[in-house]
């Protein structure tokens, strides 16, 4: 009867340490710990998946396979030190009682790893044991930028065809880059100019200089009469590209907006009209910045070089008094081009958040001087839609599943109007 009873107690005192969680698994590592999975045998007879403390998702089984969505696998050594090197990395793998495997697991801007020993394999159970490995790996970027001085979200993807040139300005004795510019020398135009607001470049201390001048960097060697001569007496407005208000934040900031290869051709309705307005508008998204609404605004201007304003004949006279006309080519009197549209890329970040929006304007003499918010809204693009239109490739510096994410959208609801 004593060991009747003492059997009975053993076998209740095991069926009670069964129940317990993950208590029978050894550790075998110093940051070791257990789990026990359900689902090997049929997801029927119980399902229970693996969720790691700080992963958004799990690992399941699947018809006795590892799986779970961002995962990918790889078998290992009996060590949780080694991250596999150049190893192809699968979906899904097959569970085997007593080996190692890596778990990695992919977030917008890198990959984390999770080493497993399969402790075993009972009937619907699988029992691990898991480590969290600390190491990490930035996810490659595919088509980011690789020039040093172009890796700033605001840059779109560099054409080789084209010239580059960033221009710097020095505050706290730190050099901040103030304006990019992608310059077509045979078309005397920017393709694009970029910039970003933040706390420090969204300040409004100066008035503007109102002196154009050559572009050091990218028309050295000349003077600024050289340039102006393309810009005079031809009916059209020196419109700036990076507006002089975007950046008011220092004097030197400013000058470099007055540079001519930030200058474009406009109509004079269209430059301090509707286009002004817009500007206005996404100037008060930068200037958000300053209130910690947004954290950055990186902005991408231009006017679509490779589509002109073919054989313009103005209906009214520019502020010079005279007729802002175009030839066949699209070309103004001096032979500067003039844009058929205008566009602006537009991407905001907050912490991890990041939301983008594009407009795209025709460049024309008629359209509302005081646009309603209406207005702008009808102006509004995705920035996929934006590149397939200008064929620039925006915002290139973000990780690949971000930019793809960021740029499908369009959400209206997302901005202050």
């Amino acid at each position: 009867m004593t060991l009747l009873c003492f059997s009975l107690l053993f076998i209740v005192a095991c069926n009670e340490e069964q129940k317990l969680p993950n208590g029978y698994i050894e550790i075998t590592q110093e940051k070791g710990a257990s789990f026990i999975l359900e689902g090997y045998q049929d997801t029927q007879l119980g399902f229970v998946p693996f969720q790691a403390n700080g992963f958004a998702s799990s690992i399941y089984i699947k018809d006795q396979k590892f799986c779970g969505k961002n995962y990918s696998f790889a078998p290992t050594w009996d060590t949780s030190d080694a991250i596999p090197q150049d190893y192809d990395w699968l979906e899904e793998t097959t569970i085997k009682e007593k080996e190692y495997y890596w778990a990695r697991y992919k977030e917008k801007t890198l990959y984390r790893f999770i080493w497993i020993r399969v402790a075993y394999v009972s009937g619907n159970e699988v029992g691990i044991e898991y480590v969290i490995s600390n190491h990490t790996e930035t996810i490659p970027n595919a088509n980011a930028n690789t020039q040093e001085n172009a890796c700033g979200l605001e840059i779109p993807h560099l054409n080789s065809k084209h010239t580059y040139a960033a221009h710097y300005v020095e505050v706290n004795g730190k050099q901040i880059m103030n304006i990019a510019v992608e310059w077509v020398a045979e078309k005397k135009h920017a393709n694009w100019v970029a910039f970003s607001f933040n706390p420090t470049t969204a300040e409004d201390n100066v008035s503007r200089t109102d002196k154009w001048s050559n572009d050091p960097i990218l028309q050295p060697n000349t003077d600024a009469d050289y340039w102006n001569n393309f810009h005079k007496s031809d009916g059209f407005d020196k419109g700036h590209l990076c507006a002089s208000e975007d950046r008011v934040y220092m004097k030197e900031a400013n000058w470099q907006t007055f540079y001519y290869s930030n200058m474009s051709p406009q109509f004079n309705s269209f430059n301090g009209g509707f286009w002004q307005k817009l500007e206005n508008k996404v100037q008060t998204w930068g200037r958000s910045t300053i209130s910690g609404r947004l954290d950055h605004v990186y902005v991408a201007k231009g006017g679509t070089v490779n589509e002109l304003i073919i054989n313009h004949y103005a209906q009214k006279k520019g502020s010079d008094g005279q007729w802002p006309n175009t030839d066949e080519n699209g070309l103004t009197k001096g032979g500067l081009a003039c844009p058929k549209y205008y566009f602006m890329a537009i991407l905001a970040e907050k912490g991890d958040n990041y939301q983008a929006i594009a407009f795209w304007v025709e460049h024309r003499e008629d359209l509302p001087s005081k646009p309603t918010i209406e207005d702008l809204q009808a102006c509004t693009i995705s920035i996929d839609e934006l590149e397939s239109k200008t064929g620039i490739d925006f915002f290139c510096n973000l990780p690949d599943e971000l930019e793809n994410e960021v740029e499908t959208r369009k959400e209206l609801s997302a901005w202050q109007w």
